[in-house]
């Protein structure tokens, strides 16, 4: 018997020598596997964030490759709506072959994506790379989430998405000032380049932790499972229609043939999907998950809350670098305020969202950044820089506050077996906010400076008495809407119980992947 113990314990031994070897963790058990996982797809979420250094890069990479100005939108359509477009599918397919592959993949195009844009001799070689830069961050962001998710217990995913999304933010806030520090040290191309090495480093922990090797999680489906193409790709033209038409509506007019052909196209494509989407046996996304309200809501809070705070990254740099004159390291600064307060207040909505609740956090986080748009609605070309700084603080504070709990309520309502899908569609939703609230506040601020123009007599239409004004009307709309969201977010309120990371229904007790390949 003693025997036979020993030998019993020596081949465990030698498996876990060989699991360690393989996964890059030597002699570790699976639960620090998990946690690496963790770590890794956070990292790979900051990567995403790190793109918020091209913004300040706009007029270098205008005179670097002799555009318009009106051109440097494509540099940011080619790579959101890329992404958008297809977060669905890509989260599907992670669901079938493996987020920790899909993972690896999106890495790597990621990498590919910036070292080419980095190297572009052409404008049209630049916005091709940003096309597989994209592709490449809609694989990780369809997967990273999900591998969170699934690493831990439904008991601990607040905590595990909030320690996410602080990560994310963090990317997001050190962007700007990082890439006002490259300019002033090298070319635009610096933007990119420097994310070739960040990205290689993610790269090789999460190969040498084995998620490529990862496994799709058991589920009632088939190996063949269809990847629902009519789906994925009627609801690609559905959004690249309403999306265009929101972002250039404006420039056409509204009532125009052009804008209107656009939106039909996308409203036809709409319709394809949701019938395609009701009758497919294998849909990319249950549409009767929208029947419960508060699911359906819990979407619509994360489309508000992106929209009213991407205002101030789109007017935001004009004010603080044209009209305030601040340089570009300190307004990147100036937008790491928002950013950083955002990290930190995710950091800490994680444990929160387990005491009181998804619904009665989204709502204090959406009304928090409501008060913090109205206060910048106050902000003007003399303002104090350290009050400017503490207005954007509260803006992120409530972003931070709102997306840890929103984004668990969401994920929670979707079986853990389709958490790719989970995490394609609060990207996607995120996304299209982002692109309407650019249509919605550029179309106002238009309609607002061309008013205080002819109110004023100014005819430059960028001179500090126009942009002001209409900048502070702007902020000002986009508190109201903010600040009516946190009215609906209180109605997701009632009935829900105190000490239950979220209140959506679970529906999915089957075995579930782990990071190393396995199920749970």
């Amino acid at each position: 018997m003693i025997e036979e113990a020993l030998q019993e314990g020596v081949t465990t031994y030698r498996a876990t020598l060989r699991f360690g070897t393989r996964t890059g963790l030597l002699g570790l058990r699976v639960r620090y596997v998990r946690k690496a996982a963790i770590v890794v797809a956070c990292l790979a979420g900051g990567l995403s964030g790190l793109d918020t250094s091209v913004n300040i890069a706009f007029p270098a990479i205008t005179a670097g490759f002799d555009l318009d100005p009106v051109q440097i939108q494509w540099v940011v359509v080619s790579y959101v709506l890329t992404y958008a477009t297809l977060l669905l599918p890509l989260g599907r397919l992670a669901d079938r072959v493996g987020h920790g592959r899909v993972l690896v993949a999106g890495l790597t195009l990621s990498i590919t994506g910036v070292a080419a844009c980095s190297a572009a001799p052409i404008f049209r070689v630049f916005l091709a790379a940003r096309v597989v830069q994209g592709i490449g961050i809609g694989l990780v962001l369809a997967a990273a989430p999900a591998l969170v998710t699934l690493a831990v217990p439904a008991d601990r995913q607040p905590r595990a998405l909030g320690a996410f999304q602080m990560s994310v933010a963090l990317g997001v806030a050190i962007g700007p000032p990082l890439g006002g520090l490259l300019l002033d040290l090298a070319d635009w191309r610096a933007v990119f380049w420097f994310r070739v090495p960040v990205g290689m480093v993610i790269l090789g922990f999460a190969l040498r932790l084995g998620l490529h090797a990862s496994t799709r999680p058991r589920a009632e489906r088939s190996e063949n499972t269809p990847l629902d193409l009519g789906g994925a790709l009627s609801l690609g033209v559905a959004l690249t229609g309403l999306l265009v038409a929101a972002r250039w509506g404006a420039n056409w007019g509204w009532g125009s043939s052009t804008t209107l052909e656009v939106v039909a196209v996308g409203l036809v494509a709409l319709t394809v999907f949701v019938i395609v989407e009701s009758r497919a046996a294998f849909p990319l996304v249950d549409l009767a998950l929208f029947r419960i309200p508060s699911f359906a809501l819990a979407n619509g809070l994360n489309l508000i809350a992106n929209a009213t705070q991407f205002v101030l990254w789109l007017l935001g740099p004009y004010l603080f670098v044209t009209v305030r004159g601040h340089g570009t390291i300190l307004g990147g600064l100036l937008f790491s305020a928002m950013s950083a307060t955002a990290a930190l207040a995710s950091a800490a909505a994680g444990p929160l969202t387990a005491r009181v609740g998804s619904a009665r956090l989204s709502a204090l986080g959406l009304a928090v950044q409501a008060v913090g748009l109205a206060a910048v609605s106050r902000v003007g070309k003399d303002t104090p820089t350290l009050a400017v700084a503490g207005t954007l603080a509260v803006v992120g504070l409530g972003l931070g506050l709102f997306a840890v709990p929103n984004l668990s309520f969401v994920m929670g309502s979707i079986p853990r077996t389709q958490q790719g899908v989970a995490s394609g569609m609060t990207q996607m939703v995120r996304t299209v906010g982002i692109v309407a609230g650019v249509a919605a506040a550029n179309s106002l601020f238009d309609v607002l400076r061309r008013r205080e123009s002819l109110s004023t007599g100014e005819t430059d239409l960028g001179a500090a008495s126009v942009f002001v004004p209409s900048f502070q009307g702007v902020a000002l709309a986009a508190a109201g809407v903010c600040g009516l969201a946190a009215v609906l977010a209180v109605s997701r309120c009632r009935g829900q119980r105190v000490g239950v990371p979220h209140d959506a229904p679970r529906s999915d007790p089957v075995p579930t992947e782990r990071p190393d390949g396995a199920t749970r």
